[in-house]
């Protein structure tokens, strides 16, 4: 995994990034990196400390990753396929019994997409309970033929269906706070 740091490029390669969230297990990490177009010092703020809350939808052969942070960043959604990993850095999550103490650790990184300037970095924590549903939902993911066409139908019927992250929260099989 890179090491990322605040003021500098999350990517020396890319500058300029679409103004959209990317969550991904690779390499054994968490990382959810938000793109966000000259972010606000309250969104600045919002995820450097705000109260951070994350929810797990499961539908079909796609996995969302639910977040917000404080008032600033409300409820979004950025969509999660294993098969999307490239192979180098595709690693299965070990399995947690939902009883354990055991939570997973999510790197959240800020970036301003106009510049590519990493501008936030935060450590937090999953619920015990939420990592065990996470991680069984990516192993489940993972044992499935997957076909991108079919994917991107599914993503895009499920957007027709649930506009806003607000209604998918309504689909979700875990919660959890930071």
């Amino acid at each position: 995994m890179a090491e990322y740091q605040v003021g500098k490029p999350y990517n020396s390669a890319v500058r300029e990034w679409l103004e959209t969230p990317k969550y991904d297990f690779r390499s054994g990490a968490h990382e959810l990196v938000l793109f966000f177009n000259k972010p606000t010092s309250a969104e600045i703020s919002a995820v450097k400390t705000g109260k951070a809350e994350f929810a797990l939808v499961v539908q079909g052969d796609i996995i969302f990753l639910l977040y917000r942070f404080g008032t600033p960043i409300d409820w979004s959604d950025a969509s999660y396929s294993w098969h999307s990993v490239q192979e180098s850095e595709r690693m299965l999550p070990e399995h947690i019994l939902a009883t354990g103490e055991t939570r997973a650790v999510l790197t959240v990184i800020l970036v301003d997409a106009a510049n590519g300037i990493t501008q936030a970095i935060r450590l937090v924590s999953f619920s015990p309970s939420f990592t065990s549903r996470l991680h069984q939902a990516i192993n489940e993911q993972a044992q499935k033929p997957f076909n991108q066409a079919s994917y991107d139908k599914q993503l895009e019927n499920l957007y027709k269906s649930y506009p806003d992250s607000r209604d998918l929260l309504k689909l979700a099989i875990a919660r959890s706070n930071s």
